[in-house]
């Protein structure tokens, strides 16, 4: 089921776009954005929390263009979670969830604890006593508190280690909520995400199932991505191209980092069917083979 869907959306800061001509799906199945700093995710996430409205193109929440919805309902419809540092160093666990609670609800602050795996005694601790997954699931609860239909997470386990990483996903993956992440972690985009969708300079490069891009990608950049990624006991990471490029400010935009490109990406691809997902790259078929990710 589509809970919101952006049709061709262009966004922007006055009237500089960053994310040109997006168009996607969030479903219930948990939908990944995928990409390095400056590849336009959290500008995509502010435009789906209603903050930014698009410079072009529609946003639909249930259906309807999200620039004529009840903001009311929408909002305890969708909630974003956000990194443990946003919680306020003054407030208690407690007061923290509390506050997103209707005042004839704020009893059910150690059932949404327990939900998340936290003990109810913690509601009295403040931030600086918890553990980085004590507040992630503090952070986590306060976005379930209004039921919420869909969670927008940016970034949720970035500043978690390993162990804790794992727990925090294991709880994300049992909520019965819809799931937006933002992420340039793929192993946990693999956990939580059906369908990915991967940005470059604000574009859509290569979008699919999420197994399928992170097995077998056909665009040169989440090929890079996927071989970022350190494997315990393999070779230490090694980046292919100039990893230092700026976009290109015609053709594709990864053309100057690319090591297989060539001059037909003088001239922009458009984004094409190609083995179940959707590409832009003129040597998708080459990379979708296994010979470009050598």
């Amino acid at each position: 089921m589509t809970i919101l869907r952006a049709d061709g959306v262009t966004l922007g800061y006055g009237k500089t776009a960053v994310v040109h001509d997006v168009s996607l799906d969030i479903t219930d199945g948990g939908v990944g954005l995928i990409g390095e700093s400056g590849s336009g995710k959290t500008t995509l996430a502010r435009a789906f929390l209603g903050l930014l409205k698009p410079l072009r193109g529609t946003i639909r929440y249930g259906g309807q263009d999200l620039r004529k919805a009840d903001m009311r309902a929408f909002r305890r419809s969708v909630q974003p979670v956000f990194q443990a540092e946003a919680l306020d160093p003054r407030m208690r666990a407690g007061a923290s969830i509390a506050e997103a609670l209707p005042r004839r609800e704020r009893g059910r602050v150690p059932e949404l604890m327990r939900e998340v795996g936290l003990d109810p005694a913690l509601a009295a601790h403040r931030p600086h006593q918890l553990s980085g997954g004590q507040r992630q699931r503090v952070v986590i609860a306060r976005a379930l508190a209004v039921r919420p239909e869909l969670l927008i997470l940016d970034e949720p386990t970035s500043a978690l280690d390993v162990t804790v990483q794992a727990r925090v996903l294991d709880l994300l993956a049992g909520l019965d909520a819809g799931r937006l992440l933002i992420t340039h972690n793929l192993a946990v985009v693999g956990r939580l995400c059906r369908t990915s969708y991967v940005l470059f300079a604000g574009r859509v490069v290569e979008s699919g199932p999420t197994a399928d891009l992170l097995t077998r990608p056909a665009h040169p950049y989440t090929v890079a991505l996927r071989d970022a990624v350190p494997r315990l006991g393999g070779e230490p990471p090694q980046a292919r191209g100039r990893t230092e490029a700026a976009p290109a400010a015609t053709g594709c935009a990864f053309r100057l980092r690319c090591p297989l490109a060539v001059p037909e990406c003088e001239q922009a691809p458009a984004l094409r069917p190609l083995s179940g997902r959707q590409v832009a790259c003129h040597r998708a078929e080459y990379v979708l083979t296994g010979l470009g990710a050598r």
